[in-house]
């Protein structure tokens, strides 16, 4: 139908498989079933480059971009912590690699990358949190500009979605300041909200006419790596019309195998986890003490793991480093967080989980 089409979003994708296996063999009749179909490359796409100072480095062969549009990715975020581990040089290699390919890449501090369907034109652009390395051109997500640039679209096309890599790894929920920020930028003229970084599934959220969607989870990657709590994933397709209208949205579940592969999963309760993690962001329940519970034992568990890896390699500097850090306010309230958490009598669920386990 003309003035309507469907848009299909995954979450982090390292094209890495055990086996040397098609990484989307397993759901290929389910991605095709789109207009425009996104996803967050969490990988650099090089064999060469300056390989960062960090505990997880992540990059493959240019090569396997070939995966990707054989998909049918129409457009991938670049903006994360991972596209710049082999340096500029990498970078510039990943993007070359998904043009090459003819998809779009898109927070790399270009224009914003605008894609028109059937009459509805979407306009796509995409921020991460932290410092990128020397010469990696991406956006940093910086809440007024993010804002700025968001009113400055609106009107240019339909639509318009924000990619946001943002968060704290393996939370299974979005902290008050996102979910601020994603309502603001609706506000401002934004009708879907992709996030990622979690690497795991988030709360889904109406909102003022647009769809938030605050994590997307794994999509195609190694679901043990390095923290992961389960091999759960999801899928969100949604109608968008012209007008700015967003029309139904669907939540595909899946499951990623020992082998990396993602493939369509018949448990339920995976979308029932979807409904429960949402529900208490939707009503406004969801509380900064609430969320420091949640985030604390794995935020403290993989900067522990982080520190003492760069101590290990580099000495006395970063226990230091470790030992500010340890003082800082975020810290201080996670701290405080596993406290209270272990006096809360119900536990913290997970996906994959019944309320019965």
């Amino acid at each position: 139908m003309r003035g309507r089409i469907r848009l299909t979003a995954v979450g982090d994708i390292w094209l890495q498989t055990a086996g040397g296996r098609h990484p989307f063999e397993e759901v290929g009749r389910l991605v095709r079933d789109k207009d425009i179909l996104f996803g967050n490359l969490e990988t650099a796409l090089s064999e060469t480059g300056e390989r960062a100072e960090k505990h997880h480095v992540i990059a493959t062969s240019p090569d396997a971009a070939r995966y990707l549009a054989d998909a049918g990715f129409d457009i991938l975020s670049v903006a994360n912590n991972h596209a710049g581990d082999l340096g500029a040089e990498g970078f510039q290699n990943t993007l070359d690699a998904l043009t090459s390919r003819g998809i779009l890449p898109v927070g790399d501090r270009r224009e914003p990358a605008v894609i028109e369907r059937n009459g509805v034109s979407v306009g796509f652009i995409g921020y991460a949190t932290g410092r990128s390395p020397r010469g990696v051109s991406i956006n940093r997500l910086v809440e007024e500009d993010v804002v700025r640039d968001v009113a400055s679209l609106a009107g240019e096309c339909d639509h318009i979605a924000v990619s946001l890599h943002w968060g704290v790894e393996m939370a299974s929920y979005p902290s008050p300041a996102q979910i601020d920020l994603a309502r603001r930028l609706v506000d401002a003229g934004a009708t879907l909200i992709l996030g990622h970084h979690a690497h795991t599934i988030q709360a889904i959220e109406r909102y003022h006419g647009g769809l938030i969607a605050y994590s997307l989870g794994m999509f195609q990657f190694d679901p043990r790596w390095p923290h992961n709590v389960s091999e759960e994933a999801i899928m969100l397709s949604v109608d968008l019309c012209a007008g700015g209208v967003v029309g139904e949205h669907r939540t595909t579940p899946l499951v990623v195998g020992g082998d990396f592969v993602p493939r369509p999963a018949e448990d339920e309760r995976i979308l029932s986890f979807v409904d429960d993690i949402s529900r208490p962001v939707a009503d406004g329940t969801l509380t900064w003490s609430r969320w420091f519970e949640e985030v604390a034992p794995a935020y403290m568990r993989m900067n522990l793991e982080s520190y003492r890896y760069r101590v290990r390699r580099n000495g006395i500097l970063p226990l230091l480093e470790m030992g500010a850090w340890f003082c800082t306010p975020f810290c201080l309230r996670c701290c405080a967080g596993l406290v209270r958490r272990r006096f809360r009598r119900e536990p913290v669920r997970r996906s994959g989980q019944s309320d019965g386990e």
